[in-house]
């Protein structure tokens, strides 16, 4: 194979030890790889940088070993770079809480299998696979360029909730720290809001809400088997939306999760049936409006509050090493 491969790895992340190090660069040099470089993500900078300068350097292959953050900051510096012979292709070892890139992606979530997948040493295939851009109003004020998202972007509980998720927890607690968030969230105010799909103007959005939530997504795989947008996929040139509501308090939430809870994927009432309601849409973008600027996540980071939000979708912006088929 020969080549350079790079591994940009989130120093902060527990399980980013020397042994684990070790053994990734053994893999890819039994993977054919001559040479093998690293780069340490930093609060300044993500993953982005580091993934465009080894494309530049020639890396045929990078590696975003660190949780959701990581890996969508990566897939945006290898989707905004391209190398001579190509584009390079994007490696994932899952070392998050949620780790909701690779549930999507069906990559191994244990460490050891994920590993000798990225490296190339397991069976593996390179699968197109699309990034959302997201702009806000909040955005477009400082003079920021739009936002990539590689999972889900959340306005309203979905952002509350990621706000409330201490980082101590998740340590001790893993995905289960979102759980408890979650139950200290369930207050979240339901917010007004105008939803136009692919080309709609606002002020003729035929779909008006007052939801506590509103997903967009790449993908629809949470923790503990919940498949809470079944018909989404990361390479489908489409993202998805959820309007999710969920009326009188507790008896609300417990509707939404008879909903959606496993083994089953989601399957929602129609409207007016049920306690909570979930309304689906697709396309290739949306542009919601709010009355008041609400919180909104990308990918578990959060940023500003928004009262405009625009995602587009960018069809097979990265490739990425995913396990092959049977």
């Amino acid at each position: 194979m020969g080549g350079l491969a790079c591994v940009v790895i989130n120093p902060s992340k527990r399980g980013a030890t020397p042994r684990l190090r070790a053994a990734l660069d053994a893999e890819l040099r039994g993977a054919g790889w001559e040479r093998v470089a690293w780069a340490a993500t930093t609060p300044e900078q993500h993953g982005a940088h580091q993934a465009t300068r080894a494309v530049e350097a020639g890396a045929g292959l990078v590696i975003a070993v660190g949780g959701d953050g990581t890996v969508r900051a990566v897939a945006d510096g290898l989707a905004a770079a391209r190398g001579a012979d190509g584009r390079a292709e994007l490696g994932i070892v899952p070392l998050g809480t949620a780790n909701l890139a690779a549930r999507g992606l069906g990559i191994p979530l244990r460490r050891w299998p994920a590993l000798r997948l990225a490296a190339g040493t397991a069976s593996h295939r390179s699968a197109p696979i699309d990034l959302l851009r997201v702009s806000t109003d909040a955005l477009e004020a400082a003079g920021a360029p739009p936002e990539p998202c590689l999972v889900v972007t959340g306005i309203g509980f979905d952002a509350r909730l990621v706000a409330a998720t201490r980082a101590g927890l998740k340590r001790h607690a893993g995905w289960g720290a979102y759980a408890i968030a979650a139950a200290r969230s369930l207050g979240a105010p339901r917010l007004p809001m105008r939803i136009a799909v692919d080309g709609g103007a606002l002020e003729e959005a035929r779909e008006e809400a007052r939801a506590r939530c509103l997903l967009i997504a790449n993908s629809g795989r949470l923790p503990a088997g919940i498949r809470l947008l079944p018909a989404a996929r990361m390479d489908d040139g489409t993202l998805d939306a959820a309007v999710i509501d969920a009326r009188h308090g507790l008896a609300g939430w417990a509707s939404l999760a008879r909903q959606v809870l496993p083994p089953a994927p989601a399957r929602y009432s129609p409207p007016g049936r049920a306690l909570a309601e979930v309304r689906l849409s697709r396309g290739r973008e949306v542009v919601v409006g709010l009355d008041e600027p609400a919180p909104l996540e990308i990918d578990g980071e959060l940023l500003a509050p928004a009262r405009r939000v625009r995602a587009r979708v960018e069809p097979g912006a990265v490739a990425v090493r995913v396990p092959r088929p049977g």
